[in-house]
């Protein structure tokens, strides 16, 4: 349906003649009266009833008008609301328990937008954002497309922790806790333990491995205010880099703009 359609018939409903709605509209009276009437076609249905000085709605024509008039406001509202757009972000849950939070308090100091931030498992961040749920996400994988850019924004160094001594060389010989199926300890090493605990939260983890239930694999950035724990640094542990991946858009919302701007650049 032509939109052109919907605004001769909204101009004619609120003007009350084809003459009036082809005035505030620029063009032809010719053209306004033809526009209606090529709506009515479409819909196989009168919407308007003629008469030589007024126009009136019939039953469907009052219940489009009034549609339309709704979808107008929403539109307008929506378009104008660009202080108070919605950032959608998408992370991990170690990065929002540790890193991330401090950089949102240093943007909300000079900014006041509305952020929506979902914790997830990295393919499901990766799926996404490529699929336009989210703006913004952070990941150790750097994404570049036709639809997504990436920077680097933090370098992490991985280490094991534990609260007593242990031989990073026997990992096998002590219990595991993990955050999931991507976790670092069942990467770096071939066998699994049979003692394992599996809890999707940092910071669970790290309370567990302060009451010495067993090891973990951690980024340095989420132990630093736990000098209780032990670190131990093993050549098998990648230095990981967290990438912040947005939408390529052509003019990004202000709020967003602002946000990457921030990020740091390790």
């Amino acid at each position: 349906m032509d939109f052109r359609y919907l605004k001769a018939f909204i101009a004619s409903v609120e003007q009350g003649s084809f003459s009036k709605a082809a005035e505030e509209l620029n063009i032809a009276q010719s053209a306004v009266s033809r526009q209606v009437k090529l709506l009515e076609e479409s819909i196989d249905d009168e919407l308007l009833i003629r008469s030589t000085k007024h126009l009136t709605l019939t039953p469907k024509g009052r219940k489009l008008y009034e549609a339309l008039k709704h979808f107008e406001l929403e539109t307008t509202t929506l378009l104008k609301d660009g202080e108070r757009t919605n950032i959608r972000i998408g992370i991990p849950h170690g990065l929002l328990e540790s890193w991330f939070q401090g950089l949102l308090g240093e943007y909300y100091k000079n900014f006041d937008s509305n952020l929506t931030i979902t914790v997830g498992g990295l393919q499901e961040l990766r799926e996404g954002i490529e699929a336009g749920r989210f703006d913004l996400i952070f990941t150790p994988f750097e994404i570049d497309s036709e639809l997504i850019s990436s920077q680097a924004v933090l370098d992490e160094n991985l280490a094991i922790v534990s609260r007593d001594p242990i031989n990073p060389e026997t990992l096998f010989n002590y219990r595991w806790i993990i955050y999931g199926p991507e976790d670092l300890l069942l990467k770096i090493h071939r066998k699994t333990p049979k003692r394992v605990v599996q809890v999707n939260s940092i910071t669970a983890m790290i309370k567990l491995v302060k009451q010495g239930v067993g090891i973990a694999v951690l980024p340095d950035h989420m132990t630093l205010d736990h000098k209780e724990l032990r670190s131990y640094k093993k050549d098998s542990l990648p230095r990981q880099t967290i990438f912040a991946s947005h939408l390529r858009y052509r003019k990004a919302p202000e709020s967003l703009k602002a946000l990457i701007d921030m990020l740091p650049k390790p």
